[in-house]
Protein backbone atom coordinates (compact mmCIF):
# COMPACT_ATOMS: atom_id res chain seq x y z
CA UNK A 1 0.00 0.00 0.00
CA UNK A 2 2.96 2.35 0.29
CA UNK A 3 5.82 1.69 -1.47
CA UNK A 4 8.89 2.19 -0.37
CA UNK A 5 12.80 2.27 0.01
CA UNK A 6 14.06 0.55 2.61
CA UNK A 7 17.27 -1.96 3.44
CA UNK A 8 16.42 -5.63 5.18
CA UNK A 9 19.51 -4.84 6.96
CA UNK A 10 22.52 -8.03 7.10
CA UNK A 11 21.91 -11.69 7.09
CA UNK A 12 21.28 -13.06 10.67
CA UNK A 13 23.18 -16.86 12.00
CA UNK A 14 20.21 -17.73 14.18
CA UNK A 15 22.78 -19.74 16.07
CA UNK A 16 24.88 -16.97 17.29
CA UNK A 17 22.69 -13.57 17.06
CA UNK A 18 19.27 -13.70 19.13
CA UNK A 19 17.11 -11.73 16.57
CA UNK A 20 15.76 -9.70 19.67
CA UNK A 21 19.02 -8.66 20.80
CA UNK A 22 19.50 -6.41 16.87
CA UNK A 23 15.85 -4.60 18.27
CA UNK A 24 16.31 -0.93 18.07
CA UNK A 25 14.14 2.14 17.48
CA UNK A 26 12.05 1.91 14.00
CA UNK A 27 10.82 5.10 14.47
CA UNK A 28 12.45 8.57 14.70
CA UNK A 29 11.34 10.56 17.66
CA UNK A 30 11.81 13.84 19.66
CA UNK A 31 14.46 13.17 22.61
CA UNK A 32 14.96 9.50 21.58
CA UNK A 33 17.53 8.43 24.45
CA UNK A 34 19.66 5.73 21.79
CA UNK A 35 22.93 7.92 21.84
CA UNK A 36 22.87 8.27 25.52
CA UNK A 37 21.52 5.14 26.79
CA UNK A 38 25.41 3.96 27.57
CA UNK A 39 25.28 6.76 30.28
CA UNK A 40 22.21 5.94 31.52
CA UNK A 41 22.33 2.22 31.87
CA UNK A 42 25.25 2.46 34.68
CA UNK A 43 22.44 3.68 37.01
CA UNK A 44 19.91 0.64 35.54
CA UNK A 45 19.59 -1.92 37.72
CA UNK A 46 20.60 -5.30 36.03
CA UNK A 47 18.05 -7.15 33.99
CA UNK A 48 17.67 -10.00 36.48
CA UNK A 49 17.03 -7.83 39.37
CA UNK A 50 13.57 -6.30 38.04
CA UNK A 51 10.47 -8.15 38.21
CA UNK A 52 8.60 -5.85 35.92
CA UNK A 53 9.63 -2.86 33.98
CA UNK A 54 7.99 -0.13 33.70
CA UNK A 55 8.31 2.94 30.56
CA UNK A 56 5.06 5.50 30.91
CA UNK A 57 6.65 7.61 28.33
CA UNK A 58 7.55 5.24 25.82
CA UNK A 59 8.29 7.33 22.82
CA UNK A 60 10.51 5.90 20.31
CA UNK A 61 11.69 3.15 22.50
CA UNK A 62 15.23 3.07 22.46
CA UNK A 63 15.80 2.41 26.18
CA UNK A 64 13.11 -0.79 26.31
CA UNK A 65 14.84 -1.90 23.37
CA UNK A 66 18.44 -1.32 24.81
CA UNK A 67 17.52 -3.21 27.68
CA UNK A 68 15.90 -5.52 26.80
CA UNK A 69 13.56 -6.35 30.49
CA UNK A 70 11.82 -9.90 31.03
CA UNK A 71 8.72 -8.42 31.64
CA UNK A 72 7.56 -4.65 31.09
CA UNK A 73 4.28 -2.49 31.07
CA UNK A 74 4.84 0.30 28.04
CA UNK A 75 3.20 3.19 27.84
CA UNK A 76 1.94 6.84 26.24
CA UNK A 77 -0.27 9.19 26.09
CA UNK A 78 0.19 9.22 22.25
CA UNK A 79 -2.60 6.37 21.12
CA UNK A 80 -1.55 6.40 17.75
CA UNK A 81 1.92 5.56 18.65
CA UNK A 82 0.91 2.52 21.19
CA UNK A 83 -1.74 1.12 18.34
CA UNK A 84 1.25 1.09 15.95
CA UNK A 85 3.61 -0.88 18.83
CA UNK A 86 0.81 -3.40 19.29
CA UNK A 87 0.43 -3.91 15.63
CA UNK A 88 4.16 -4.48 14.91
CA UNK A 89 4.59 -6.70 17.82
CA UNK A 90 1.58 -9.16 16.84
CA UNK A 91 1.12 -8.41 13.29
CA UNK A 92 4.70 -7.60 11.81
CA UNK A 93 4.68 -9.53 9.14
CA UNK A 94 1.32 -7.99 8.02
CA UNK A 95 3.17 -4.34 8.52
CA UNK A 96 5.98 -5.35 6.47
CA UNK A 97 3.63 -6.69 3.78
CA UNK A 98 2.18 -2.91 3.75
CA UNK A 99 5.34 -1.21 3.76
CA UNK A 100 6.17 -3.50 0.18
CA UNK A 101 2.80 -3.00 -1.58
CA UNK A 102 3.82 -0.34 -4.57
CA UNK A 103 1.95 2.91 -3.89
CA UNK A 104 2.95 6.61 -2.92
CA UNK A 105 6.18 7.71 -3.98
CA UNK A 106 8.29 9.99 -1.12
CA UNK A 107 7.62 13.08 -2.76
CA UNK A 108 5.92 16.18 -1.19
CA UNK A 109 2.26 15.26 -3.35
CA UNK A 110 2.38 11.26 -2.12
CA UNK A 111 3.31 12.60 1.56
CA UNK A 112 0.52 14.73 1.13
CA UNK A 113 -1.61 12.04 -0.06
CA UNK A 114 -0.66 9.81 2.23
CA UNK A 115 -1.31 12.13 5.44
CA UNK A 116 -4.85 12.61 4.21
CA UNK A 117 -5.36 8.25 4.73
CA UNK A 118 -2.98 8.68 7.83
CA UNK A 119 -5.78 11.28 9.41
CA UNK A 120 -8.56 10.04 8.73
CA UNK A 121 -7.71 6.25 10.35
CA UNK A 122 -6.42 8.77 13.46
CA UNK A 123 -9.72 9.96 13.67
CA UNK A 124 -10.78 6.88 14.92
CA UNK A 125 -7.80 5.20 15.53
CA UNK A 126 -9.16 3.32 18.50
CA UNK A 127 -11.86 1.86 16.74
CA UNK A 128 -9.99 -0.02 13.68
CA UNK A 129 -10.16 -3.08 12.98
CA UNK A 130 -7.05 -6.13 12.27
CA UNK A 131 -6.89 -4.82 8.77
CA UNK A 132 -7.13 -1.25 9.24
CA UNK A 133 -4.89 -0.98 12.34
CA UNK A 134 -1.65 -2.94 9.99
CA UNK A 135 -2.65 -0.03 7.33
CA UNK A 136 -2.47 2.43 9.92
CA UNK A 137 0.52 1.17 11.79
CA UNK A 138 2.60 0.98 8.09
CA UNK A 139 1.43 4.56 7.39
CA UNK A 140 2.78 5.76 11.02
CA UNK A 141 6.32 4.39 10.27
CA UNK A 142 6.13 5.21 6.31
CA UNK A 143 5.30 9.06 7.24
CA UNK A 144 7.32 9.28 10.33
CA UNK A 145 10.01 8.67 7.97
CA UNK A 146 9.60 11.13 5.62
CA UNK A 147 7.84 14.07 7.90
CA UNK A 148 9.87 16.67 8.60
CA UNK A 149 12.61 15.85 11.47
CA UNK A 150 10.48 12.84 12.21
CA UNK A 151 8.17 14.98 14.49
CA UNK A 152 4.63 13.81 15.73
CA UNK A 153 2.72 16.94 16.08
CA UNK A 154 -1.70 17.10 15.82
CA UNK A 155 -3.46 20.77 15.91
CA UNK A 156 -6.34 21.73 17.92
CA UNK A 157 -8.79 19.10 16.06
CA UNK A 158 -6.40 16.23 16.13
CA UNK A 159 -4.99 16.04 13.02
CA UNK A 160 -0.89 15.29 12.06
CA UNK A 161 0.20 18.07 10.23
CA UNK A 162 3.82 18.23 10.53
CA UNK A 163 5.28 18.95 6.62
CA UNK A 164 7.09 16.91 4.18
CA UNK A 165 10.91 16.37 5.20
CA UNK A 166 12.16 16.41 1.31
CA UNK A 167 14.92 13.64 2.00
CA UNK A 168 16.82 12.18 -0.55
CA UNK A 169 15.91 8.48 -0.63
CA UNK A 170 15.02 8.05 3.09
CA UNK A 171 15.30 4.87 4.22
CA UNK A 172 11.92 3.97 5.73
CA UNK A 173 12.82 0.79 7.57
CA UNK A 174 14.92 -2.35 8.00
CA UNK A 175 12.91 -5.38 7.99
CA UNK A 176 15.74 -7.01 10.33
CA UNK A 177 15.11 -4.22 12.69
CA UNK A 178 11.55 -4.17 12.67
CA UNK A 179 11.13 -8.18 13.29
CA UNK A 180 13.68 -7.57 15.98
CA UNK A 181 11.52 -4.98 17.69
CA UNK A 182 8.23 -7.55 17.27
CA UNK A 183 10.83 -10.19 18.73
CA UNK A 184 11.85 -7.96 21.68
CA UNK A 185 8.00 -6.69 22.05
CA UNK A 186 6.65 -10.92 22.57
CA UNK A 187 9.33 -11.58 24.93
CA UNK A 188 8.63 -9.20 27.25
CA UNK A 189 5.33 -10.20 27.11
CA UNK A 190 5.27 -6.15 26.81
CA UNK A 191 1.90 -4.54 28.02
CA UNK A 192 1.28 -1.22 25.62
CA UNK A 193 -1.09 0.85 26.84
CA UNK A 194 -1.97 4.26 26.75
CA UNK A 195 -2.36 5.65 30.26
CA UNK A 196 -1.33 8.30 31.99
CA UNK A 197 2.34 7.94 34.00
CA UNK A 198 0.54 7.87 37.06
CA UNK A 199 -1.88 5.14 36.51
CA UNK A 200 1.20 3.48 35.10
CA UNK A 201 3.19 3.88 38.22
CA UNK A 202 0.24 3.43 40.42
CA UNK A 203 0.80 -0.73 40.39
CA UNK A 204 4.64 0.08 40.51
CA UNK A 205 6.11 -1.99 43.72
CA UNK A 206 9.44 -3.34 45.80
CA UNK A 207 11.41 -5.40 42.72
CA UNK A 208 9.86 -3.17 40.13
CA UNK A 209 12.35 -0.45 37.76
CA UNK A 210 10.70 2.35 36.04
CA UNK A 211 12.56 4.63 33.65
CA UNK A 212 11.06 7.81 33.15
CA UNK A 213 11.32 10.39 30.28
CA UNK A 214 8.44 13.19 30.32
CA UNK A 215 8.60 16.39 28.09
CA UNK A 216 11.44 18.46 29.68
CA UNK A 217 10.94 21.14 31.20
CA UNK A 218 12.15 24.28 29.11
CA UNK A 219 15.73 25.74 30.25
CA UNK A 220 14.87 29.16 27.76
CA UNK A 221 12.13 30.50 26.05
CA UNK A 222 13.58 29.02 22.77
CA UNK A 223 13.53 25.13 24.25
CA UNK A 224 9.62 24.46 24.68
CA UNK A 225 8.83 21.31 23.07
CA UNK A 226 6.63 20.10 25.15
CA UNK A 227 3.30 19.36 23.43
CA UNK A 228 3.61 16.03 22.38
CA UNK A 229 -0.34 15.38 23.09
CA UNK A 230 -2.58 18.35 22.79
CA UNK A 231 -2.68 18.72 26.87
CA UNK A 232 1.22 19.63 26.60
CA UNK A 233 3.15 19.15 29.99
CA UNK A 234 3.87 22.03 31.68
CA UNK A 235 4.95 22.91 35.79
CA UNK A 236 2.06 21.47 37.05
CA UNK A 237 2.41 18.54 35.30
CA UNK A 238 6.26 18.19 36.46
CA UNK A 239 4.97 19.13 40.21
CA UNK A 240 2.84 15.77 39.85
CA UNK A 241 5.25 13.59 38.33
CA UNK A 242 7.53 14.16 40.75
CA UNK A 243 4.56 13.46 43.59
CA UNK A 244 3.85 10.37 41.48
CA UNK A 245 7.61 9.35 41.63
CA UNK A 246 8.35 10.15 45.42
CA UNK A 247 5.22 7.55 45.92
CA UNK A 248 6.37 5.10 44.16
CA UNK A 249 10.01 5.54 45.67
CA UNK A 250 8.56 4.78 48.74
CA UNK A 251 6.86 1.86 47.72
CA UNK A 252 10.41 0.44 47.08
CA UNK A 253 10.33 0.75 43.07
CA UNK A 254 13.46 2.13 42.00
CA UNK A 255 13.41 4.86 39.22
CA UNK A 256 15.75 6.69 36.91
CA UNK A 257 14.61 9.96 35.45
CA UNK A 258 15.63 12.51 32.49
CA UNK A 259 14.88 15.92 32.33
CA UNK A 260 16.43 19.45 31.94
CA UNK A 261 18.73 20.49 34.73
CA UNK A 262 16.50 23.42 35.28
CA UNK A 263 16.65 24.72 38.80
CA UNK A 264 13.28 24.00 39.51
CA UNK A 265 13.81 20.18 38.07
CA UNK A 266 16.50 19.66 40.35
CA UNK A 267 14.51 21.17 43.50
CA UNK A 268 11.46 18.64 42.67
CA UNK A 269 13.91 15.88 43.19
CA UNK A 270 16.35 17.25 45.35
CA UNK A 271 16.56 14.39 47.67
CA UNK A 272 17.39 12.04 44.78
CA UNK A 273 20.91 11.23 43.95
CA UNK A 274 21.40 13.70 40.81
CA UNK A 275 23.78 13.62 37.76
CA UNK A 276 23.92 15.53 34.52
CA UNK A 277 25.24 13.79 31.07
CA UNK A 278 25.91 15.37 27.56
CA UNK A 279 23.99 14.34 24.70
CA UNK A 280 23.75 15.19 21.13
CA UNK A 281 20.23 16.94 20.86
CA UNK A 282 18.95 14.84 17.31
CA UNK A 283 15.70 16.85 16.86
CA UNK A 284 15.84 20.67 16.11
CA UNK A 285 14.21 22.71 13.44
CA UNK A 286 17.90 24.37 13.05
CA UNK A 287 20.77 22.84 12.00
CA UNK A 288 23.20 24.94 14.47
CA UNK A 289 21.08 24.45 17.34
CA UNK A 290 22.27 20.59 17.27
CA UNK A 291 25.44 20.90 19.68
CA UNK A 292 25.34 18.55 22.66
CA UNK A 293 23.36 19.54 25.65
CA UNK A 294 23.22 18.98 29.71
CA UNK A 295 20.32 16.38 31.01
CA UNK A 296 19.80 15.55 34.67
CA UNK A 297 18.95 12.25 35.39
CA UNK A 298 18.02 11.71 38.87
CA UNK A 299 18.46 8.33 40.48
CA UNK A 300 16.05 6.90 43.14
Amino acid sequence: MIGTDRSRGTTLEPATVALNQLARPFLKWAGGKAQVYPALQRYFPPVAEVETYLEPFLGGGAVFFAYRPATAILADLNSALIVTYKTVKSNVDGVISELDAPSAQVTEEGYRDARVRFNKLLSRVSKLGAKQRTEFASLFIWINHTCFNGLFRVNTKGKFNVPFGYYQRPTIYSEVSLRAASEALREASAALVSYDYERVLGGADKGDFAYLDPPYDPVSDTAKFTSYTRGGFDLEEQERLARVVHDAVGRGCRVVLSNSPSERIRKLYGDFRQEVVRVPRSINCQGTGRSPVEELVVIA
